[in-house]
Formats: structure tokens, sequence, C-alpha cells
């Protein structure tokens, strides 16, 4: 009697640990979905970011709080099947949403090495595919950049090198390794690109 009782008690904890699982993939996958739309709809409408100099700093906050929930920028890697929102940084709700800019590297599609990282169990999954002279493509409001995959490294998380500025437009994307590790990943997966256009 004590074992089928427990036996009932796990499989719903399982049952439960899986729809929550679950749920939170689907509520990610429709906040990517939202945001790309954002993105559109901004660009659409050509809304750049306007000259702030003269603004109060309560107008200047009220902008940032509007704007907050549409990407800088959209990051495709074809060979992957990559098409995620890139935010402005990387807080825990914009990682389950898309990707984010690391702070202290260049803006997405800007000259110099921008930076961006995301969860390897999420949307950067789909790096492990990638190989040395695939295209990734970065649209921002100014365009779109296109880049050539030219490395591919594992490092220690300490090892931040790949993040250096540089003088010509390059990107860094940036996950936890190995893919497919239970728990926190001890490694860092870098790919680095360098701009074709």
């Amino acid at each position: 009697m004590r074992t089928k009782l427990l036996e009932i008690v796990l499989i719903v904890v399982g049952i439960g640990l899986l729809a929550t699982y679950a749920g939170a993939r689907t509520h990610g996958e429709v906040e990517r979905r939202d945001a790309l739309e954002a993105f559109d709809d901004r660009r659409t409408l050509e809304v750049g970011i306007p000259d702030q100099s003269a603004w109060s700093e309560s107008r200047v906050a009220a902008y940032r709080d509007a704007s907050a929930g549409i990407p800088l920028a959209v990051l495709r890697v074809p060979s992957a099947g990559i098409e995620v929102p890139v935010f402005s940084d990387t807080s825990e709700r914009n990682l389950n949403r898309g990707a984010g800019a690391i702070e202290g590297t260049a803006a997405p599609g800007s000259n110099g090495n921008a930076g961006i990282a995301a969860h390897r169990d999420g949307h950067f999954r789909g790096l492990k595919d990638v190989v040395l002279g695939d295209e990734i493509e970065v649209e921002h409001q100014a365009g779109t950049r296109r880049y050539r995959i030219t490395d591919l490294a594992v490092v220690e998380p300490t090892d931040v090198s790949s993040l250096y500025p540089t003088d010509e437009p390059a990107l860094t994307l940036v996950t936890c390794y190995p893919f497919y590790f239970v728990g926190s990943a001890p490694q860092r997966y870098i790919v680095r690109a360098v701009a074709i256009n």
C-alpha cells in the first residue's frame, strides 16, 4: 500500500514538473515572437531613437520604460535555425525571451566587437551545429549587417578575451557549455564572426 502511494505521488510530482517546464518554455517562445513583432513594428513605423539631450530626467526614464520591451536588434543564424530578438542587457527575463547584449561591448550591428549572450538550453542551442564559414545576420534599426563565422572555441568563464574591443566590426556569441550539461555548465562556448558587408 505504501509503495503504491509513493508511486502515485512521484508520478504526480513528475507530471507537475513537466507541466511547469512546458509552460515556461511556451511563455518564453510567446515573448520571443512578441518581441520580434515589436521590432518589426518599430522598423515599419521608422521610429528611431530621438535626441534626448533637452529632455528632463523623468521624460528620459518614461521613454526607456516604454521602449524596454522592444529589442535592439534581431539575430539570425540560418544554418542553425536561430532567429532571436536581442535586448539591451542579459537580465534573466531577457535571456528567457531572447538574447542580450553583453555590457561593455559594442551595440549589435555597430562598429567594434558586439557581444551577445543567450541560454544554451534555449535560444542558442542551435549554435552547436554551426561551422566555420556560416553566416550570421544582425538586423538593427539602421539596417542589416552580415557576418561570417571565423572561430569556434570553448573557454573558461573567466576568459573574457573574446569580448575585447576590436577596430573592425565583429560579433561574439556566448553561451554556456556543454550544451546538454545538467545544472550550471562549467565552460563557455564562443562563436566569433567578422563583418562581410
